[in-house]
């Protein structure tokens, strides 16, 4: 919950947050997240999501009994992930990953999307 709290405040930051922020490298995206744990909150809901060596990538929210499967990538300083191709043709969307120093945040950016995270340090995938 504490979480929660912290997330929802700090997105609720908007532009001044944002002046601190910087966008990371296709080398940087991928030593966060190939091997870890992300969590953060994601359509109104506590999410984790965990990033396999093997491009799979499996993620759970609050009320979830088990994880979605999905098919990852990091390139041209993105992340993209395909959530509706994972055993036939993939549709990717990607995403900029923001960092806000200051606050230890990271942030999922595209048009019209701004989701937070932090990063944890291997597999774990339980949503509370």
């Amino acid at each position: 919950m504490k979480l929660i709290i912290i997330l929802v405040a700090v997105g609720l930051a908007g532009q001044a947050a944002r002046a601190e922020e910087t966008t990371l490298t296709t080398e940087e995206i991928s030593e966060l997240l190939v091997g870890h744990t992300v969590e953060g909150i994601h359509f109104g809901a506590h999410t984790r999501q965990y990033f396999a060596e093997s491009g799979l990538t499996l993620w759970i929210k609050s009320g979830d009994a088990v994880p979605s499967e999905a098919r990852y990538k990091i390139e041209n300083n993105q992340y993209c992930s395909s959530w509706t191709g994972l055993w036939n043709e993939p549709d990717w969307g990607c995403f900029a990953v923001h960092h806000d120093q200051e606050q230890g945040l990271y942030y999922y950016v595209s048009e019209g999307f701004r989701a937070p995270f932090i990063v944890g340090e291997a597999f774990s995938l339980h949503a509370d």
